[in-house]
C-alpha cells in the first residue's frame, strides 16, 4: 500500500472493493485483483488498530499514574 491513508480512509476503500467483489456480473481475474486489494486493506486496517490500541493503552497508564499519585496525597 502506497499511499498513506486513515484507517477510515482505508475502511471506506475496503467497503467499496467488498461492494464491487459482489457484482455477480465481474470476471474472474477482476475478482482475484479485488481479492488482493481486500486483504491488503484488512492489513492496513489491522495495522492501524494495533497502533491506536497501543496509544490509547499508554494514555490510559498516564491517567492511572495521575489518579495514583492523587491518590497517594489524600492519604
Amino acid at each position: 500500500m502506497e499511499e498513506k491513508m486513515t484507517f477510515e480512509q482505508a475502511n471506506a476503500k475496503l467497503v467499496q472493493t467488498v461492494k464491487a467483489m459482489e457484482n455477480k456480473n465481474i470476471t474472474l481475474q477482476d475478482s482475484l485483483e479485488y481479492y488482493a486489494k481486500a486483504c491488503e486493506l484488512i492489513a492496513y486496517c489491522k495495522k492501524e488498530l494495533e497502533t491506536f490500541r497501543g496509544k490509547f493503552e499508554d494514555v490510559h497508564e498516564r491517567i492511572e499514574k495521575i489518579y495514583n499519585l492523587q491518590g497517594d496525597e489524600n492519604e
